[in-house]
């Protein structure tokens, strides 16, 4: 018998040397401190227009065989032009420092004592917005684990856009219960059908759900916190329009980003619009969105005819925020515009 202990292997050491690029520091800002953009230096900051790799390796780890790694599977979204918003570090900075709660951001008391019609309609209106939340959560996130990790700044802001999402199903939904109101009518859903259906690709369903859905939500919540019948509305319309129109600035960036480098994508885009159009005419006819926001607009039941002709203005401004949206990124839309958004317009 001997006390003597196995032979341990020699070390090896040789990962050491595997980087990249060794010695590159980002530097720390005095007001912003570490942020994304700040970490893209040398090597580090090379965005590819191909992504190749599909293992998860994060941008910039070293590979050892030289070689593409292993897949195991997904990330469809490989193309920068895909995906891609020049803004997405940015955005994505924004996001998390603006971050707030729906349990204590919201004066929840100041809501009390409301007229049951404006109440009623301010849980119906609650309700489909909530409604409209969930869908987008659920739409990016459907999307995100097709995105390489080559473009880590999108898919990071767009795990806020979720998050924003769910906060906004979230706050609307208690809105809709803290006054013992309760939720409404579900939507008709075409539009959300449409969303949750899109397979065409990323662009063209952000463009779906940021242009001719999020625009409209958007444009809703500054009236509710133009018309807003307590502080709470007020509040809460603010809130979710600063998230909102954050959302929507990714996807000018990226939008106008595919059709500079995409053959054909201005086309693409304004069909499948027009297309989603004639859908989205079939939730519009339904009348209890604009009868409820007319309710509120106007102050009561008794004035919704005022209150109706503030939801027509409203409904007028999307469209036209919509077709500037479209200028902006290069797509000219207004031949191809439906009859019932041209209606909007001529109102």
């Amino acid at each position: 018998m001997t006390d003597s202990q196995p032979a341990q292997p020699p070390l090896d050491l040789t990962w050491k040397s595997m980087t990249i690029q060794w010695g590159t520091r980002a530097r720390v800002h005095k007001d912003g401190g570490l942020t994304l953009a700040a970490t893209n230096v040398g090597a580090y900051g090379e965005v590819p227009d191909y992504w190749q790799d599909r293992s998860r390796s994060p941008r910039g780890a070293f590979n050892p065989t030289g070689s593409v790694a292993g897949s195991i599977g997904g990330y469809y979204l490989r193309h920068k032009s895909d995906l891609w918003a020049d803004n997405a570090a940015e955005l994505y900075e924004e996001a998390i420092s603006r971050r707030w709660s729906s349990a204590d951001s919201i004066p929840w008391e100041a809501c009390r004592g409301l007229p049951d019609d404006v109440e009623v309609a301010v849980c119906q209106v609650a309700t489909e917005l909530s409604q409209q939340a969930s869908i987008e959560a659920e739409v990016i996130s459907g999307w995100q684990q097709q995105m390489s990790y080559g473009f880590h700044e999108v898919k990071l802001f767009l795990a806020t856009e979720t998050f924003d999402a769910a906060r906004h199903f979230e706050v609307f939904r208690k809105r809709a219960l803290v006054n013992g109101g309760g939720l409404g009518l579900e939507s008709p859903g075409g539009v959300n059908r449409w969303l949750l259906e899109s397979r065409g690709g990323w662009t063209e369903t952000s463009a779906l759900l940021h242009l001719l859905r999020g625009l409209l939500t958007r444009t809703i919540y500054r009236y509710l916190a133009a018309y807003a019948p307590s502080p709470v509305e007020m509040l809460i319309g603010l809130r979710a329009t600063q998230d909102k129109t954050r959302h929507i600035a990714y996807a000018m960036d990226h939008l106008h980003y595919a059709v500079t480098h995409v053959r054909g994508m201005t086309n693409h885009l304004s069909t499948g619009l027009a297309q989603a159009e004639l859908v989205a005419a079939r939730d519009d006819n339904d009348p209890v969105l604009w009868e409820a926001l007319a309710c509120i607009f106007g102050g009561g039941v008794r004035a919704m005819d005022a209150g109706m002709t503030v939801v027509k203005a409203m409904r007028r401004r999307y469209v036209e925020d919509y077709l500037r949206h479209l200028d902006w990124i290069g797509v000219e839309h207004r031949s191809l515009l439906a009859p019932n958004y041209k209606a909007m317009l001529e109102v």
